[in-house]
């Protein structure tokens, strides 16, 4: 019989590959932090698991106040070996951060890296930080190590971007290789006055990266205003990233309409700031105009060869469904979606459809979000659309609601034979329909998209 550990060295390093942390998964996923653990215990197995392991193990600083970090961080600042390995920092937001401060030793350390960038008059300032335990800077001193690292996640609330902005000016070559950027918040931070100081454009420099293909952020503010001036390098054409995501932001029209034209080829469009949870909910920002469903269509249109995901939720505390009704035939609405080339997934609120929408032919996946009132008529629409073959690719029409009886209601019938006359819209085609309870946290996460 042979024995697991006697297969050669390429197989084994195969095996163990296959219990790395998955770079594509979102880093609040679940996921991540177990496939972390797994990992951990693979190299306890044997020193031959453990050298195979270890680099793996080091792909990813993941840190939720769960644990100490400075082990991680004085391992890659002694091994570049190491370092070269990390793809991926996740900071989320904590309170426990400054409750692990330095010992002697790897404040000597930290030092001694300060030292070595040659920072000048801001070398003080930075060692003043690092003995406070700051978090920005601790998260910077491992990215400036890490020259491979691919992913950047970072809370707002106990992010300091200072030093970021120096190792830019300091290194052309820092985070040359970041592929993408989540700036998160919490919620305590975001239900309070501090939020409106979130500018989007202080991250300016991030989205300029060569290679920054995603960046998302949330419960942040873009315009172009005196006060907040749009980034002054996102020239029309100048930004490589291809997924933007916008959670609970607030965004206005003109700053839309120019960061559409900055990007040189966006594939991902999302704009969500729909919650049912209360906290999740933000604070709208005084004075500061929001751009509307068919604004935000108008600026994507210039991206129609490549835009393959549109999700457009707005609302917080959902209005009373006779207000609802009587608003809605006033809503600003999306036109038709029929030139663009290669859009597979719209997620979209109820009341920016028209009754009779137009979608493209690559079309795989419709969420309509939110829905407060009837869909007979935009189900009649869509199926018959089915029928006559302009959705050949369309698989999942899927309707949420807070009340289900709202889009299935039709007088004089129950719920139940609605649902189903709904669904036999469909008969004959490829579509799976159904309305369901709304459920916002896969769709803010991403991980279903």
């Amino acid at each position: 019989m042979v024995h697991t550990q006697s297969l050669p060295i390429e197989l084994l390093d195969l095996i163990v590959s296959f219990v790395r942390p998955d770079d594509e998964l979102p880093s609040r996923d679940r996921r991540m932090k177990d496939d972390i653990e797994t990992l951990r215990n693979v190299c306890l197995v044997s020193r031959k698991f453990y050298a195979l392991g270890q680099p793996l193990l080091f792909r990813v600083l993941f840190y939720d106040g769960s644990h100490d970090y400075r082990m991680f961080t004085r391992t890659i600042c002694r091994r570049p070996d190491l370092a070269k390995h990390v793809h991926q920092i996740c900071i989320l937001p904590t309170l426990s951060f400054g409750t692990h401060l330095l010992d002697a030793e790897d404040l000597e350390l930290s030092k001694g890296i300060i030292e070595d960038l040659q920072l000048g008059d801001q070398e003080d300032t930075w060692i003043s930080s690092i003995e406070g335990a700051d978090l920005g800077l601790f998260t910077a001193l491992v990215a400036s190590k890490a020259p491979n690292l691919r992913w950047l996640h970072l809370p707002v609330s106990q992010f300091w971007i200072q030093p970021f902005i120096q190792l830019f000016r300091h290194n052309p070559e820092f985070l040359s290789n970041l592929e993408s950027i989540w700036i998160e918040s919490d919620e305590e931070y975001c239900n309070t006055e501090m939020y409106s100081r979130m500018n989007i454009a202080s991250y300016e420099k991030f989205l300029t990266l060569p290679k920054v293909k995603s960046s998302t952020f949330e419960y942040g503010v873009l315009c172009d205003a005196y006060l907040r001036p749009f980034p002054s390098s996102w020239l029309p054409g100048t930004l490589e990233t291809e997924r933007l995501a916008f959670h609970h932001c607030q965004v206005d029209p003109f700053a839309l309409e120019k960061l559409m034209q900055a990007c040189k080829k966006l594939k991902a469009f999302t704009y969500n700031n729909f919650s049912l949870h209360p906290n999740n909910r933000r604070n709208r920002a005084e004075k500061l105009p929001e751009f509307n469903a068919k604004q935000a269509y108008e600026a994507v249109l210039l991206h129609k060869d490549t835009l393959e995901l549109f999700h457009l939720e707005y609302g917080t505390k959902p209005p009373h469904i006779d207000i609802f009704e009587q608003v809605l035939s006033g809503r600003v609405q999306v036109g038709s979606f029929r030139d663009f080339s290669v859009l597979e997934t719209i997620v979209i609120t109820h009341a920016f459809l028209p009754p009779h929408p137009e979608f493209p032919s690559s079309l795989k996946t419709l969420h309509i979000m939110n829905c407060k009132a009837s869909v007979w008529e935009l189900t009649q629409s869509i199926a018959k659309d089915c029928e006559n073959g302009l959705y050949p690719e369309l698989t999942d029409v899927s309707v949420f609601a807070t009340d289900i009886t709202k889009p299935a209601k039709l007088q004089g019938k129950p719920l139940q034979q609605c649902l189903l006359d709904l669904e036999e819209m469909f008969k004959g085609t490829k579509v799976n329909f159904q309305i369901s309870p709304n459920d916002d946290v896969l769709f803010y996460y991403g991980s279903r998209f």
